[in-house]
């Protein structure tokens, strides 16, 4: 979506997370992706959200310097939008045709989009499609609505750092592309566990089913753990690396502090997983699949897989990529960050 394909046969992924920015650069997307470089710096203080100019400008300077030190060859990039700034539903459609759809799927965004069609930009694909008594066809619609405000501060931050921006695409339909098969039995959600919000996405042979934003992260966690014991934030991120929801550890101090926000989360997930059963778009998903730097914290998948009675696992966004030996030694401890940059890497 949002691209300019003509540019984009040799590029770079970018991924602008709350806490870093991450930079994945690939080759031979289209048969054997293999990783040509990789990286991360953090996201200059306060600057994330923010529309100052003082900030994006911190923002494109962090970038050049984290691209230059990558010794990465292009200028081209391409970027993900975060989830919770884009309207992003299923819709129905009844059509004669798929040639019909065009007309169809604007004026189910007039009814469906909440703000204005002028101040978004709009994407969509079938999902699903299925014959009617009456002779239509029905069509399952992700339908995506992207704020143009948002479109231009990303391109204004990369243009800034003297890049040439691509395409761009939401979050979610880069973890589909990381962490999903055309080869999957069932459907999977996808819990991105960021730094100020969990991603919950639920994908099916490399299609976005459904996805909606968890305004919980783990931040959330090291606060309450810094509260608790009266320590500095940067001392109560160890304390939750090293001991998590690991019950035996510190007589289960930590996972008491903690556990409020975690029951807190299941209910969402439980939540999410009862609003997507009641679009009909197919069968539930069998599995969680972690990723997000949150996803590490000890003890998390057998808390999750306890609470929600379902199959848990740490994705591993490098599954469909090769790695050089020499270059494996040197990837980061935490992949599953990774996943939205990499799957970003892999659009062909």
């Amino acid at each position: 979506m949002f691209s300019k394909k003509n540019d984009a046969s040799n590029f770079f992924a970018v991924d602008f997370g709350s806490s870093s920015i991450k930079v994945v650069k690939l080759k031979n997307t289209e048969r054997n992706p293999s990783v040509v470089s990789f990286g991360s710096v953090k996201m200059p203080t306060g600057a994330y959200s923010s529309e100052s100019e003082k900030h994006k400008k911190e923002i494109s300077e962090a970038l050049k310097s984290l691209v230059k030190d990558l010794n990465i060859n292009t200028s081209n990039v391409a970027t993900s939008l975060p989830d919770a700034s884009i309207f992003t539903r299923i819709v129905k459609i009844p059509a004669k045709k798929e040639s019909d759809l065009e007309e169809a799927v604007f004026w189910a965004s007039k009814r469906n989009v909440p703000i204005s069609l002028e101040d978004v930009q709009i994407d969509w694909s079938i999902v699903n499609s299925k014959q009617t008594e009456d002779g239509m066809t029905q069509y399952d619609i992700l339908l995506v609505a992207a704020p143009k405000l948002l479109i231009n501060r990303y391109v204004d931050i990369l243009k800034n750092a003297n890049l040439n921006p691509v395409f761009i695409e939401t979050e979610s339909l880069s973890l589909v592309r990381a962490l999903s098969s055309i080869n999957d039995a069932t459907p999977s959600l996808i819990l991105d566990f960021g730094y100020s919000t969990i991603e919950a996405v639920i994908a099916y042979k490399n299609m976005l089913l459904f996805n909606q934003t968890i305004s919980t992260g783990s931040s959330l966690i090291t606060k309450a753990i810094s509260q608790e014991f009266n320590l500095e934030e940067v001392q109560a991120e160890e304390y939750k690396k090293n001991y998590g929801l690991d019950s035996t550890q510190l007589e289960g101090k930590i996972f008491r502090t903690i556990t409020p926000i975690m029951d807190s989360i299941v209910n969402e997930v439980k939540r999410i997983l009862n609003s997507y059963k009641s679009t009909e778009v197919g069968e539930s998903p069998s599995k969680i699949i972690l990723v997000g730097n949150g996803s590490m914290l000890p003890g998390l998948v057998l808390y999750l897989a306890q609470n929600l009675s379902i199959e848990v696992e740490v994705g591993n966004p490098y599954s469909k990529i090769y790695i050089d030996p020499n270059l494996k030694a040197k990837l980061p401890a935490l992949l599953p960050g990774y996943a939205v940059a990499t799957g970003l890497a892999l659009k062909v």
